[in-house]
């Protein structure tokens, strides 16, 4: 550390970020000695971004829709392919991606607007 003092809402963060970060190592890891299925990987790693974004909303941390809508995408494209399912999940967070600029645009500009008039 340099000396820096920081807030206890940002040492937080990083304390979060850094078990978040364990646990995906540590599965991934795990994962890879006992040779599970790719969808294993993948759903587990959509629960583990879902739970840490849960833990920084329970926090009052800021919470990323990134990884929410890429969690939602690993957790749903895992759990399809344990069910022997091809589900498409680069097209599919790609789509999300897409949808949620556009959404988050129009939500801005209609608020922009609503502090107009």
């Amino acid at each position: 550390m340099t000396g820096v003092r920081t807030s206890a809402g940002e040492e937080l963060e990083r304390r979060l970020d850094a078990v978040g970060w364990g646990v995906l190592l540590l599965y991934s890891g795990v994962l890879l000695l006992v040779s599970a299925p790719w969808g294993a990987w993948l759903a587990g790693v959509g629960l583990i971004f879902l739970g840490a974004s849960a833990a920084r909303r329970a926090f009052r941390l800021k919470v990323s829709g990134f990884i929410v809508i890429c969690g939602a995408v690993a957790l749903g494209t895992g759990l399809g392919r344990l069910a022997g399912l091809d589900v498409p999940g680069l097209a599919l967070l790609l789509i999300a991606c897409g949808l949620a600029l556009i959404a988050g645009t129009l939500v801005r500009r209609g608020e922009a607007a609503n502090r107009r008039a």
